[in-house]
């Protein structure tokens, strides 16, 4: 393991990129992480925001051609992201980025450009929040044969969902609501319409089955179309709406069923219990049986959390090379029941 300080550049300083830097100055210098380089295209503005010293640019080249060992990509999207995370790592750095959509489109790619240049491409907030769900994925439950993954994927919607069921009101009032707090984008609507979430199982999906699957074929359901009687009827019923995310896949077929929609849970169940700008998932091995894990999901202090854990795992060991996956296809990809999604479920 190195002792020279690990140098840090920052590709972006928005939401994330701005509370990952902040955290950054803070941080515990026995954690050897520097933070040394920021690249935003309104960097002239920016800085005056930022009072720590750090050489700040808006070409993008010259945070490539810097000395910095780790690059954290925050601008999402995918273009010019993926363009950027590949070039980053064929300049020799590593790469943490909490880009979901870039992961789930390009990810398979970039991990084996990772490989070749003996880089490191690490993803864990893109999908949890500070839920370390790939870790527990593809490093924790690693030794079991991973059957099914239920989950609330996005922190956005649940804080809506879960304040218009306590709180009443409706769809639009607990979206302006989470805007306020800082927990939902001024377009929300890739949040309540399951895209964002779709894309996070997508990259599950690779972790858990080792397929390749693209967001576009997974079936999703908006929940911004959810009216004041869909909450009263499961309240009747027993439950509460939430917007899952589920893939399970059976092997012998090669038939993985996934989806994103709003779905009936059962009052007082875990996901029920999952209140606010929470995630939270129940990952089934055939082994072990239901792991449950949960932690915030929206908001930057969250996606910092584990943007610098997977800095620290980096700088912890910067030669490790990490295997790219070997993905298939599966032979089919079927999406939710009705019947089911509108019943009160034990999970």
């Amino acid at each position: 393991m190195s002792t020279a300080a690990c140098r840090i550049g920052l590709l972006g300083f928005g939401t994330v990129g701005s509370a990952v830097a902040r955290r950054l100055t803070r941080i515990d210098p026995l954690h050897n992480l520097a933070l040394t380089h920021i690249f935003d295209r309104r960097a002239a503005l920016k800085k005056r925001r930022f009072e720590h010293p750090v050489c700040w640019t808006d070409r993008i080249d010259d945070l490539l051609t810097s000395d910095v060992d780790i690059i954290i990509e925050a601008i999402g999207g995918v273009d010019p992201a993926v363009d950027w995370i590949r070039s980053a790592l064929l300049a020799g750095k590593s790469v943490v980025t909490s880009n979901k959509q870039a992961i789930a489109q390009d990810g398979p790619a970039l991990r084996q450009t990772a490989a070749r240049q003996g880089r490191q491409l690490r993803f864990e907030a893109a999908v949890g929040g500070s839920m370390p769900i790939v870790r527990a994925v593809a490093d924790g439950l690693a030794g079991d044969r991973i059957q099914r993954i239920v989950a609330i994927l996005n922190g956005t919607t649940n804080f809506v969902l879960s304040r218009v069921e306590t709180a009443g009101g409706s769809i639009a009032e607990a979206i302006d609501d989470a805007r306020e707090r800082g927990f939902a984008e001024a377009d929300p609507r890739a949040d309540l319409d399951g895209i964002d979430a779709a894309a996070k199982l997508s990259i599950l999906c690779a972790l858990a089955f080792q397929l390749r699957v693209d967001p576009s074929t997974i079936a999703t359901r908006s929940s911004g179309d959810l009216a004041s009687g869909d909450f009263k009827r499961a309240r009747d019923s027993g439950g509460a709406i939430r917007q899952l995310a589920y893939a399970g896949y059976d092997s012998s077929r090669r038939v993985l069923t996934a989806w994103v929609a709003p779905a009936c849970v059962r009052r007082g169940s875990f996901f029920a219990r999952t209140t606010g700008a929470r995630n939270a998932a129940v990952i089934t091995g055939e082994f072990a049986g239901d792991v449950q894990i949960s932690g915030t999901g929206a908001g930057g202090d969250a996606t910092a959390v584990a943007i610098i854990s997977d800095l620290l795992a980096i700088a912890r060991d910067r030669a490790a090379i990490v295997p790219a996956p070997i993905l298939s296809t599966p032979a089919a990809i079927v999406g939710p029941s009705v019947d089911r999604l509108l019943r009160a479920e034990a999970v």
